[in-house]
């Protein structure tokens, strides 16, 4: 599905409107106000973005921008509002929610994760804002991280840094609170360079590369089809995507979990058209982010193997819900070098 991609396209005014109900009545009908509820509409377009509660308080994405450069200054006092750039926007068409990335222009807030090959990997912290217009998403701002060679990112599981703020007239007032403990970045930036070089250290069999990506990002084949069915041949375009990719970060960082990592954290911040991937950005750098932690931790544990770890997983997850396996026993094509 088409998404809106520059930061132009989620800057539409917006404005709250009353919503009638028609009833029934023995002349015809008669248009009843709903006090309970409003609709927030795109004034471009004059469409409905979202139907919301009276309490709703809206934010536009032009106001939510502003915060972000608040929370920018905020949470790194040592950088400037104007040294602060819009990198990314994503919202779908209709533009009921948003996500805008700001990353700093400078090299200031970089930092260098070193892995064993002892070449350098520059990190650097990118702010990002999430807003909706229907209420599904709470106002928020997250701190993620990007390699800098390709602008991959991930976000670290809402333990970090992040501010959270719901819709409602009682949490979101004319001005929003920042508050960051000390070393509270700096800790985090720590935490990152010990995660990322567990998965450094850690070896993953040629042939398990493929499978953990998919279990890293939860990308799941779809339910046994037929040869001639169109979802086969979609799912086979992601799976020689997902190991074009595998295989590129294998020759930069031989058969590691780091590798693996590079593979989704740049499917995540580049996801394809498909109807086999069913999320947005947003949601695969979280997941990224949050299978970064769990894993440096497991991976570390006596007696631990990457074949092993993947099996307790992908029964776990099999257990735990109701879509398809991660793996179906669908005969796919052998790319050269996944043997």
């Amino acid at each position: 599905m088409a998404r809106l991609s520059q930061i132009d396209e989620v800057m539409f005014p917006v404005e709250s409107c009353p919503v009638f109900a028609c009833v029934p009545t023995d002349q015809g009908e008669r248009h009843m106000p709903a006090s309970d509820t409003k609709a927030i509409v795109n004034m471009n377009t004059h469409k409905v973005v979202g139907v919301v509660s009276k309490g709703y308080r809206l934010v536009t994405n032009h106001q939510a921008l502003q915060w972000a450069y608040q929370c920018c200054e905020t949470v790194f006092p040592e950088t400037k509002p104007n040294e602060w750039l819009v990198k990314n926007a994503d919202s779908p068409k209709t533009g009921s929610h948003c996500f805008i990335d700001l990353v700093h222009h400078t090299a200031l807030l970089d930092f260098c994760f070193v892995p064993a090959s002892n070449r350098p990997d520059t990190y650097g912290p990118f702010i990002r804002l999430t807003n909706s217009y229907n209420g599904s998403r709470a106002l928020t701002f997250h701190i993620g991280f990007f390699r800098k060679v390709c602008s991959n990112g991930l976000i670290l599981p809402k333990a970090v840094v992040s501010f959270r703020f719901n819709h409602q007239r009682r949490e979101i007032g004319e001005y929003l609170n920042f508050a960051v403990a000390n070393n509270q970045v700096a800790n985090l930036k720590k935490a990152l360079t010990i995660y990322l070089g567990a998965l450094q250290d850690c070896k993953v069999p040629h042939n398990e590369l493929v499978r953990l990506f998919c279990l890293i990002l939860l990308i799941r084949q779809p339910a046994e089809v037929k040869p001639d069915d169109p979802m086969r041949i979609e799912w086979e375009y992601v799976y020689s995507h997902i190991t074009g990719l595998c295989r590129k970060y294998q020759n930069d960082f031989g058969n590691t979990a780091y590798a693996v990592f590079n593979a989704a954290t740049e499917f995540a911040s580049h996801p394809i058209q498909s109807r086999c991937v069913r999320r947005e950005r947003h949601s695969y750098q979280r997941l990224a982010g949050t299978w970064l932690a769990q894993f440096q931790e497991e991976c570390q544990q006596p007696g631990f193997s990457i074949p092993d770890y993947i099996e307790k997983m992908t029964r776990k997850k099999k257990s735990s819900t109701r879509e398809p396996p991660l793996f179906q026993n669908i005969d796919m094509p052998v790319l050269p070098g996944f043997l």
